[in-house]
């Protein structure tokens, strides 16, 4: 998946919070990127573990759906991977 900063995800429930949901990518790494989390997205008890952290969560790429405004996902084309040389 060709994830980028500023482009809008969606996460299903993951190890670390039990409801889903959207935000856009701020930083993105090797493995996971960190996620500015919308507004109103996660129940009170879910943002309790993210307050400190300004509603930023680190998640893996494959726990990431890239969506459109209208919260439609995004089919993305497969990268052609480049040989070493």
């Amino acid at each position: 998946m060709a994830l980028h900063e500023n482009n809008r995800v969606f996460c299903e429930k993951t190890e670390l919070f039990s409801d889903s949901f959207y935000g856009t990518i701020t930083k993105m790494y090797e493995h996971s990127a960190i996620v500015k989390v919308e507004p109103d997205q996660l129940s009170k008890k879910e943002t309790d573990k993210i307050d400190s952290f300004g509603d930023l969560v680190v998640i893996r790429h494959s726990e990431l759906q890239l969506v459109d405004a209208d919260n439609n996902f995004i089919a993305e084309p497969e990268e052609e991977l480049e040989a070493a040389e």
